[in-house]
């Protein structure tokens, strides 16, 4: 037997594992945004709140609100829902009083200071998205950050330019508050410092475009919809595990992509892409513990994958079509079509 032959075939069969290989790698890459100005420094606005001695609320609330009207108006109404117009200025003083030096709220601050006591490098990778959005977005006015605790309200918000995120809701599976707090498991997994992120780069992609629902929009449409969102917000993070983005394990990921073919014909064969009936289609694209009408083992929101590998094919297609471009492209069928996308066992 001619072992130099065998040797030559070893090689070639070599070579084509490596080309398929890099034919199923993300294409994502960090971009040269050496000249890109650093963001401002992040607002800690927990921490300026909860220093805010006992008998000093009324003036510490207005010294930040001076400084930070935009955002402190955003916050108190839209974060903390103080927004009742039939009350004076001064419950509101009461009320934040009563939250800002309450045990409970000054332990939850304590474990929020300790747990993110080394927040720089969290702050680093924020920061890699706000200038990565510059990047990408050139003529859109520059974010900033700021930390912020809720009382478990929102994860996140992109509002005015500021770029908010929610400490208290990325304290770790084990943080015993939220089980008791009647947050389903599937949620808790989600509440994980590694989504930070990852959910910062989702919501200010998220700005950048109406949900079409609003519209009246088809399950197709809402699956392409997402499936930009997810494309541009990973751009954001390049770095970024692509399974982040979905709050999806790695598994959960390849069960995904081991069933791709299988989602798809479900959902040709059962007529749904064209549905416009949200209360139907939502258990294709909404939160929950697993997909409804999916078999076991399936993750939720397949749907949204699904949306983000037509896009994903779309752009691979069409190379030169810039994120601005494709927001605005309003079709899911439109995107469909040339995108091609044709799943099958690989």
């Amino acid at each position: 037997m001619n072992c130099k032959y065998l040797k030559l075939n070893f090689i070639l069969i070599s070579v084509l594992v490596l080309i398929i290989q890099c034919q199923h790698k993300d294409n994502r890459k960090q971009n040269d945004i050496s000249q890109i100005s650093n963001p401002l420094p992040t607002i800690r606005l927990e921490q300026d709140l909860y220093a805010i001695p006992k008998n000093q609320t009324k003036e510490g609330i207005d010294k930040l609100t001076k400084e930070y009207p935009v955002l402190m108006d955003f916050y108190l109404k839209a974060v903390l829902e103080l927004d009742d117009t039939s009350k004076s200025r001064q419950y509101t003083y009461n009320v934040l009083d009563e939250l800002i030096h309450h045990p409970d709220m000054v332990k939850l601050n304590d474990t929020i200071q300790l747990v993110f006591k080394d927040f720089e490098k969290y702050e680093k990778e924020l920061n890699l998205v706000i200038k990565n959005y510059q990047y990408y977005f050139p003529g859109m006015p520059v974010p900033r950050l700021v930390t912020y605790t809720s009382q478990f309200g929102p994860k996140s918000f992109y509002y005015k330019n500021y770029l908010g995120v929610g400490l208290d809701l990325y304290l770790g599976v084990d943080y015993p508050y939220y089980s008791s707090m009647g947050f389903p498991n599937f949620i808790i997994k989600r509440l994980q410092q590694k989504y930070i992120t990852s959910d910062a780069a989702f919501v200010i992609t998220q700005d950048l475009k109406d949900e079409p629902l609003k519209r009246g929009a088809s399950l197709l449409d809402m699956m392409v919809y997402y499936g930009k969102l997810y494309y541009i917000a990973s751009y954001l993070l390049p770095e970024k595990p692509m399974e982040d983005f979905f709050y999806y394990s790695k598994e959960d990921w390849q069960w995904c992509v081991n069933n791709e073919k299988e989602i798809w014909a479900f959902l040709i064969d059962g007529d749904w892409l064209f549905d416009n009936t949200y209360i139907d289609y939502g258990k294709f694209i909404n939160d929950a513990p697993t997909t409804m009408g999916m078999p076991q083992g399936a993750p939720d929101r397949v749907g949204r994958w699904v949306g983000y590998q037509i896009v994903k094919k779309y752009m691979k297609n069409f190379p030169n079509t810039s994120f601005q471009e494709l927001l605005k492209m309003e079709s899911g069928q439109e995107i469909l079509n040339h995108s091609k996308y044709k799943p099958s066992k690989s």
